[in-house]
């Protein structure tokens, strides 16, 4: 994984290169409307296993105005991991095996300056994660988990909660590729309750006016 956040800083180094100075990347940018592809590494602690990382995928929708705009983004990371879960009822750890994680998430970013086509950028939003299973194994040592436990697994495979971001977007005329780093809180109330890491990297195009024009 670490190979990956090292490829994708040497495409964001080529392109720092060729970005300039002119101003006509700000015309691109400012008031407009990107849609973009991108992937990345999703890296959190596995109950009872230790830290793990894995692939990340999704598309966001970029609103621009100069100093601040809209995310929108839609992700989703596909995984199979077994983690351990402490079943007060039974008072003995359960094995729970969970599948994949589908995340929606609103922010609004900010713009503080513009370095010819390059645009780093922070921002302040909210997400929703969702496991997409999460199976409760039963074996010849332990009795067989009761409706309390399996409901309790069932609340806690999903979450909502205020996000951090940063990244840097940097611009040729209509076409962009970018990298940002989006972190969420731990949360005891969810499967994976470590701090969620995405490290993603894309493409970006513009695909006109964010503003209606007289």
């Amino acid at each position: 994984m670490q190979k990956l956040r090292a490829v994708a800083v040497a495409v964001i180094a080529t392109f720092v290169v060729t970005a300039g100075a002119s101003a006509q990347e700000m015309r691109n940018f400012d008031n407009s409307w990107f849609w973009g592809f991108k992937s990345g590494i999703n890296t959190f602690t596995v109950p009872g296993r230790g830290n793990t990382s894995t692939v990340d995928m999704g598309v966001d929708w970029l609103i621009t105005r100069t100093k601040g705009g809209l995310y929108v983004s839609g992700n989703q990371s596909i995984f199979e991991r077994d983690i351990t879960v402490f079943d007060n009822g039974a008072a003995t750890n359960r094995t729970v095996r969970i599948n994949d994680l589908r995340r929606i998430t609103l922010a609004g970013v900010a713009f503080p300056k513009h370095f010819g086509g390059i645009t780093p950028y922070a921002g302040l939003g909210y997400t929703i994660a969702v496991l997409g299973d999460a199976r409760v194994f039963v074996d010849s040592t332990t009795s067989f988990p009761s409706n309390a436990f399996l409901d309790e697994v069932e609340s806690h495979r999903s979450r909502s909660a205020v996000v951090g971001m940063g990244g840097i977007q940097i611009q040729t005329m209509r076409f962009a590729i970018f990298a940002q780093e989006t972190l969420v809180p731990s949360n005891p109330s969810f499967l994976f309750s470590s701090v969620l890491s995405f490290f993603e990297f894309g493409l970006r195009w513009n695909f006109g006016s964010s503003i209606e024009r007289e």
